[in-house]
């Protein structure tokens, strides 16, 4: 789904130096959490070559030609929210389809290996200069507020990139607070639609 959906807006992510991302990433930095508390000098961690990759992508590499990242994030390994990662300014938004399953210090929790990891990868991956990006102190976070609830069983993946999509493209009309059960029922016809034609 991400794919898709970042292939369909290409050209609008680009110009707006935003770049949608597979789950591999925030999965990645999860995994490596143990291992990077257990580093003694954080700026010396060794991060992997397929993260490299992405950040130093020719022509969107990270900070310096990509400001926001939207990424899929599973919790508990069952729910699904989006993430709107806007770099220059280390803030996260979250875009969660059930606010309510995890509380705040919850929150804080499942995010810290993203907020904590993600200043020492980039300054070491990327090169953005001392004004674009600078220090290694976490990354910020926020709840995005009045979103619509999915409370129906393996809704919370279509529906987080439902909102990372809308977020992406300013949240028109009916925004996201005003997507209704219908709606998510239909996104997920036109996903999985758009999935199968790239696959043939």
């Amino acid at each position: 789904m991400m794919f898709t959906v970042g292939e369909k807006y290409r050209d609008m992510l680009a110009c707006e130096h935003s770049l949608f991302v597979s789950p591999w990433l925030t999965s990645y930095i999860q995994r490596k959490q143990r291992q990077f508390n257990a580093c003694f000098d954080k700026k010396k961690f060794h991060w992997d070559r397929s993260l490299s990759d992405m950040v130093l992508l020719p022509g969107q590499e990270w900070v310096t030609n990509v400001h926001t990242i939207y990424a899929p994030m599973i919790w508990s390994d069952s729910h699904w929210i989006g993430l709107a990662i806007n770099l220059p300014m280390r803030l996260v938004e979250i875009l969660d389809p059930l606010p309510t399953l995890h509380s705040d210090t919850e929150v804080k929790q499942l995010l810290q290996p993203l907020l904590q990891m993600l200043p020492y990868a980039i300054n070491k991956l990327a090169t953005p200069t001392l004004s674009q990006f600078s220090g290694d102190h976490p990354f910020t976070y926020t709840r995005i507020p009045g979103l619509y609830q999915s409370t129906r069983d393996g809704d919370s993946g279509p529906v987080s990139v439902k909102f990372m999509e809308m977020h992406a493209l300013g949240d028109p009309e009916p925004h996201m607070s005003g997507i209704t059960d219908y709606m998510v029922d239909d996104s997920r016809k036109q996903y999985a639609m758009s999935i199968y034609k790239c696959a043939i």
